[in-house]
Parts: structure tokens; C-alpha cells; sequence
């Protein structure tokens, strides 16, 4: 009975993944399957008040999920050297698809913002894929115009202009979490790649400044500060969501409640399977469950690192550093907010929390990851490369 399981395996390995981080691959498994029991556990009040249904948003979840692997697989088949040949038009379509969400009666609005687009059965969020492109335009620029960003009209306000133009879109729908987390990927991006300290120093301040300004502009905004400041001092209103959190993480305990027997899901942690995904949790799995997942993310960063750190080009190079650190600031910005760290902010937990759009584009981002880190098998002569610009080997 052994044997055909060993062929298959040997023959799933040798055809469709020689080469690729199989390390990578797994901690994505597991993110993804802590993920879909995380969100069955926690969405299930909601779901039933909402559609009468415990399970519709496991069913969407499980939707995107099935889209997402497609997309993950079709990027690590996909030589990540053509990003650079579609960059400009992908810049085109991204913006005219930030512009659509934002036109009452095709954007489609929640929770006083306008971020989706409707297709079909699933909703699409612009402002995931415009990571990715605006990812792919900084590690494309740094690739073609090496050593250029050290000088600040000529390298690095052409980027700072582009990345103004795009995050003021999404500025308006408003999602200043997004805004934020692409800001703090792209400036380390051109920082790494060649920026004066003092460049990227003068752009921080600026940048601090006019979020300071925005902050100060909007009500909710000041209402999150003074939350996080003091949640207490409001416990039943505006510092009533962290309040709820500090109680799911301090009801865990080391080995938690048992998976699904949380309680701050029945409707007194607002967002529960969403945002606030990784409260319930601690709830529920408790110290040593938050260590574990904590680990799993440690893992993936170390692997996204390594393959970036052994591209075998500078765009790939680039690329993979660009992904990276969207991923770990994503995962670091969602952690510190769920724990008082830092006020709230709209950001998904990678892998874990529900929503369609995140989880698409970090499984389609993770094959990217993965097709930058495969490594080519041994060159037999007569034969052609199997990657875009892949040099021969052996």
C-alpha cells in the first residue's frame, strides 16, 4: 500500500515542484489551514445572525481559497522576469480599476469605505493588487537604473511621485492602513537599493507629517489615538474593540479555551473574524497557539529572505525583498494593533483572517515568492532553459 503513495509523491516532486522551497510551501499550508479553521470557529455567530447559515462564510472563505491556489500555482509556473515586460500596463489597468471603485454604483461600499468591486460571487479589492504592482515598479526601477536612486530629483522623487499618485486614490476610499503599509514597503525598497539615509529620512518625516495631518482631519482617526492612549477611559465605546481583545488574550490562558468555544466571538469583539482574527485565537488556543502561529510566520520570513538573498538577478532580488516586507509589515502591523501595541488600523492578517481579496493576493504573491527561489535543474545539453533569462547550470 506504501509503494504507490512513495511513486506518486516521488513523481508530484520531480515534475511539479523540483526545485521550489518545499519549506516555503508547507508554512503556507499551515498559515492557510490555520486560516480556515480560525475563521470557521470565529465567523460562525455572525454568519448565523447574518444568513442564517454557520457556514457562509467558511463557503466564501473556501471560494477565494480554491482561487488563490490557482493563482499561487500560475505564478510559480509563470517566469517572474515577464512582471517587468507587463509593469506599465499594469500600472494602467491598477489605476483605472482605483478609479472605478470609487464611482458610486460600481464601487461597492462597507463600513463607510469604497474599496471592492463586485465579480460575480466575489468581491475585489484594487488597492491588494496595486501591492503587488507597485512592488514590481520600484524592484523594475531599481533593476534598470542601479545606483540612480542615491540622487533625490533624479531617482528617488520620480518613485515618491508615482507612489503619491496611487496612494492618494487609495487614500480616498479611505483605507489608511493600506496607504500606510505600501508607503513603509516601498521606502525600504528604495532605501535598500541604493537611497541616501538622509533621503529616506527627509521622505519619512514628510510622509509622518502628512499622515499626522490626515489623522488630525478625520474624527475617527483622533477617536482610534485617544482609544489607544487610554482604552479604558472609553471601554464601551470608542476603546471598546482593544478592551474586548486584552480580555481574549487574558482569557487564553497558556493552553487557551478549546477551539470554538470562544466567547468574545458571540458579538462583543467587533470584527472578529476578520481584524481581529488572531484575538480569538489566543482565546482559544492560548499562549502556546499564539507562539505557534508567531513561529509559522517567523519561518515564512526566513524563507522569503533566504530566496531573496539567493536570487539569481537583481530584479528577482528586489522582487523578493519587496514581497517580504510587505508580508512581515502586514503581519507585524495586524499583530501590534490586536495586542494595544499601536491604534487601530483596517489590516488583514495574512493567511489567517477572512477576507477574499488579502488572501488571493498573498497566495498569488507566495508563487511569485516561490518561482524567484526555484532553482534550475541540472543544464542538459540540447535542451532550453525553463526559466526567463535563467543562465545554464552544471
Amino acid at each position: 500500500m506504501i509503494k504507490p503513495f512513495n511513486y506518486l509523491y516521488r513523481k508530484l516532486i520531480e515534475h511539479h515542484l523540483q526545485g521550489y522551497d518545499l519549506i516555503l510551501m508547507g508554512v503556507t499550508v499551515l498559515l492557510v489551514l490555520t486560516g480556515v479553521l480560525m475563521i470557521y470557529s470565529a465567523s460562525t455567530p455572525v454568519s448565523d445572525r447574518l444568513h442564517g447559515s454557520s457556514l457562509i462564510f467558511l463557503r466564501n472563505h473556501l471560494l477565494h481559497l480554491a482561487v488563490g491556489l490557482a493563482g499561487l500555482w500560475m505564478a510559480m509556473r509563470m517566469p517572474y522576469g515577464r512582471w517587468q515586460q507587463w509593469m506599465p500596463l499594469a500600472l494602467l489597468v491598477v489605476f483605472v480599476l482605483l478609479i472605478l471603485v470609487l464611482i458610486p454604483g460600481i464601487g461597492h461600499q462597507a463600513g463607510g469605505a469604497r474599496r471592492w468591486l463586485r465579480l460575480g460571487p466575489l468581491n475585489f479589492q484594487p488597492s491588494e493588487l496595486l501591492k503587488l504592482i507597485l512592488i514590481v515598479y520600484v524592484a523594475s526601477y531599481l533593476n534598470r537604473k542601479p545606483g540612480q536612486v542615491a540622487q533625490f530629483f533624479r531617482g528617488m522623487l520620480p518613485n515618491l511621485a508615482v507612489m503619491g499618485v496611487f496612494l492618494a486614490l487609495v487614500l480616498m476610499q479611505p483605507d489608511f492602513g493600506t496607504m500606510v503599509l505600501i508607503a513603509l514597503t516601498l521606502l525600504l525598497m528604495i532605501f535598500v537599493g541604493g537611497a541616501k539615509p538622509g533621503h529616506i529620512l527627509f521622505s519619512l518625516l514628510a510622509f509622518c507629517a502628512i499622515g499626522a495631518w490626515l489623522v488630525a482631519s478625520q474624527t475617527y482617526r483622533m477617536r482610534r489615538i485617544f482609544a489607544f492612549l487610554d482604552p479604558w477611559g472609553d471601554r464601551l465605546d470608542s476603546g471598546f474593540q482593544i478592551v474586548q481583545s486584552y480580555l481574549a488574550f487574558g482569557s487564553g490562558g497558556w493552553f487557551g479555551v478549546g477551539l470554538g468555544d470562544s466567547r468574545e466571538k458571540m458579538f462583543f469583539l467587533p470584527d472578529a473574524h476578520t481584524d481581529f482574527i488572531f484575538s480569538i485565537l489566543g482565546e482559544e488556543l492560548g499562549l502556546i497557539g499564539v507562539l505557534a502561529a508567531i513561529a509559522l510566520f517567523a519561518c515564512f520570513l526566513w524563507r522569503g529572505f533566504r530566496i531573496t538573498f539567493s536570487a539569481e538577478d537583481e530584479f528577482g532580488r528586489h522582487l523578493a525583498y519587496g514581497i517580504t516586507m510587505l508580508f512581515a509589515l502586514q503581519m507585524m502591523l495586524n499583530l501590534a494593533v490586536v495586542m494595544g501595541v499601536m491604534p487601530t488600523k483596517g489590516l488583514p492578517l495574512p493567511f489567517i483572517s477572512y477576507g477574499g481579496s488579502s488572501l488571493v493576493a498573498s497566495l498569488f504573491m507566495t508563487g511569485v515568492l516561490l518561482n524567484i527561489g526555484r532553482k534550475s535543474p541540472p543544464w542538459v545539453e540540447g535542451e532550453k532553459p525553463t526559466r526567463l533569462g535563467a543562465p545554464p547550470r552544471g
